[in-house]
């Protein structure tokens, strides 16, 4: 019988999901992935410090302020696939150790309210250096 187990801890149920993470420099920039299956914890646990790290990481280059915003929807998008699984259980046919601490919840984290302040700035500052100039 096979059951699909996280990768990250061995525990059931676990689906299938991918979460991505980008972080821009001013000239290139950087993509990052971390593939599953995943269980409900190691799952949300992975999906907001990859999404948190974006948030962060994501805006400084060029077509970063694109990338960004994109990379995170298509994390909320795939954060579906393991928050709605069943709390994680010991694998009844191969090794597991306890999930991962998800830890806080995507918004209390203080480096996602950094990561969004990001942006939020720079619209600030081009809207003032707009209104001066008029």
């Amino acid at each position: 019988m096979t059951v699909t187990a996280c990768r990250m801890c061995g525990s059931v149920p676990a689906a299938a999901a991918t979460f991505r993470g980008h972080q821009g420099f001013i000239i290139v920039m950087r993509f990052l992935s971390l593939e599953g299956p995943f269980c409900r914890d190691c799952g949300l646990a992975t999906f907001r410090r990859m999404t948190s790290r974006t948030l962060v990481q994501g805006w400084y280059g060029w077509a970063s302020f694109i990338i960004t915003p994109i990379t995170v929807l298509i994390n909320l998008v795939r954060r579906g696939r393991v928050a709605h699984l069943g709390a994680p259980q010991p694998n009844p046919f191969g090794p597991s150790r306890p999930p991962m601490d998800p830890g806080p919840r995507l918004l209390q984290r203080p480096m996602t309210i950094i990561g969004l302040a990001v942006p939020f700035a720079l619209v600030v500052l081009i809207a003032l250096l707009a209104s001066q100039s008029s």
